[in-house]
């Protein structure tokens, strides 16, 4: 049913256009612990606003938010994330993440995702 689900979403959302197609470089990294590695996300669409997020999949969980970026110079890593990776955002169309020394706790898939959402924080 949730396969379907995000079909379905992935389906409907060119239809509202706002189109945006993310590209991740690297399919399948295999480092060995301690060794640094970097994900790559570019996208390009309909409008000059985007906000970027880095998700973490570990087997058997659901996604976790690992880190944000609203703008060029305005990037958020969640508490959990912030002592072993940094984003980046080099350009209004492209974000990096890294993690200088990667344990075995950071075997996941991870996911980059786009949005052309506006936000406002409450009070």
């Amino acid at each position: 049913m949730r396969r379907l689900f995000l079909i379905f979403i992935l389906n409907v959302l060119p239809c509202l256009g706002q189109e945006v197609t993310v590209t991740q470089d690297k399919k399948l990294v295999v480092i060995h612990a301690g060794n640094p590695i970097q994900l790559h996300c570019e996208w390009r669409g309909t409008t000059a606003t985007y906000r970027v997020f880095w998700y973490q999949h570990k087997a058997g969980k659901g996604l976790e938010l690992m880190a944000y970026s609203f703008s060029e110079n305005d990037r958020t890593v969640e508490l959990k994330f912030i002592n072993s990776w940094n984003i980046t955002r080099s350009a209004a169309t492209k974000s990096s993440i890294k993690c200088t020394k990667p344990t075995s706790e950071e075997s996941a898939v991870y996911f980059c995702g786009v949005s052309t959402h506006s936000h406002k924080k409450l009070s």
